[in-house]
């Protein structure tokens, strides 16, 4: 059966971008498309909603490839301008149709609990995120999961009930890949970060964390400063100890001698108590976590003879908050993060499946631990 004709009372294209001469070879073709359609929507526009033309005849008038006009039109519809309808027609919204508040969309942010309760970073980087995608219009869906829960099947459901147009996700774990991979096929645009020595998922990452140039520095500085030994306990996050074997080898290349531990705090501190030269360095959030809050007295301990660093970023350390203690931290900048994937969210022309950008991690040697909260 044959589709309906949908009938369209806008006047011919060639009336109403009679000022447009064509593209030259120096024009930005998507930018002035995009230009040109938002100014013919808004002079074309009307109390009530109406059918536009439609994108092979914007194509073909314009002699733009189709997946340009499909990006103008997708903008155009994040504005409040269109309202498209797949595999049916495109609406130019009328005056008394649209909302007083123009939504763009709706992006699903999922964030591991325990993330949110020992670090920093985690924090400010999802409130700039939202701070951010309100300003430009989108509603940010937070969505909360326990550990391991991520990973599994029931979890794609959960993240489709939520009729998600987007979903950013800072570094998922490599056993959520079949996850992101059910939610991609519901036609959400997934956009996610992974460590580069992590990257090797069935899904290639938007932006990628790397950790190797502040690692390089804080070696450095270590060699200069006359360490010798460190010392790491072994880390508990299946990630982190991926990251593991680059960062012993730097050190290694540094002349550092580097000893891997199990145990506790206590069991750590009778390592280092008698060491000069010495430094502690956890390669994990979730492990330093246990260390330094279960038994924070003995850490305070292990700072009075051996430098701690935190190589995985700042964790929240309520005992140190009122106690005079200095800490090496390893990290990145939320609110850059923050901009650069809000920023490229909005912009029409970055194709999701642009090459990764590349965020680089600082070292910032002995910061004082009450400091740290939610600054970095």
């Amino acid at each position: 059966m044959s589709r309906k004709a949908i009938p369209r009372t806008l006047p011919p294209l060639a009336k109403v971008f009679s000022g447009f001469a064509g593209f030259s070879d120096d024009n930005n073709k998507q930018r002035l498309l995009l230009d040109e359609l938002r100014k013919a929507a808004r002079r074309l526009r009307k109390q009530k909603s109406q059918p536009f033309y439609s994108m092979r005849d914007i194509a073909a008038f314009f002699k733009a490839p189709l997946r340009t006009v499909a990006i103008a039109y997708e903008a155009l519809e994040s504005e409040g301008l269109f309202n498209r309808v797949r595999s049916s027609q495109t609406q130019l919204i009328g005056s008394t149709d649209s909302t007083q508040h123009v939504v763009r969309g709706v992006v699903g942010i999922p964030i591991w609990l325990l993330s949110i309760v020992i670090s920093p970073y985690t924090r400010v980087l999802h409130i700039g995120l939202e701070e951010r995608l309100r300003k430009k219009g989108f509603v940010a869906d937070m969505i909360f999961f326990r550990t391991g829960e991520d990973c599994e099947p029931d979890f794609a459901d959960r993240l489709l009930r939520h009729n998600l147009n987007t979903l950013i996700w800072h570094t998922p774990h490599p056993l959520s890949s079949q996850v992101l991979l059910a939610v991609r096929d519901h036609g959400v645009r997934c956009i996610t970060m992974q460590p580069v020595e992590t990257q090797g998922s069935s899904i290639k990452p938007n932006y990628l964390m790397n950790w190797d140039p502040a690692y390089l520095a804080l070696a450095q500085s270590w060699q200069r400063s006359g360490i010798r030994r460190v010392y790491i306990p072994k880390p508990t996050y299946l990630p982190s100890q991926c990251a593991l074997k680059n960062f012993v080898k730097l050190l290694d290349d540094g002349g550092m001698e580097v000893q891997q531990t199990e145990g506790n705090a206590s069991a750590l501190f009778e390592k280092v108590r008698n060491q000069k030269s010495a430094v502690v360095a956890f390669i994990d959030q979730q492990g330093a976590d246990a260390f330094c809050n279960e038994d924070p007295w003995t850490i305070a301990q292990i700072l009075k003879v051996s430098r701690v660093a935190f190589c995985r970023g700042p964790i929240r350390l309520p005992y140190f908050e009122n106690r005079p203690a200095e800490v090496d931290i390893v990290g990145f900048s939320p609110l850059e993060i923050a901009d650069r994937i809000v920023t490229d969210l909005c912009d029409p022309s970055v194709h999701p499946n642009h090459d990764p950008y590349t965020f680089d991690a600082a070292y910032h040697p002995q910061q004082a631990s009450n400091s740290i909260k939610d600054s970095l």
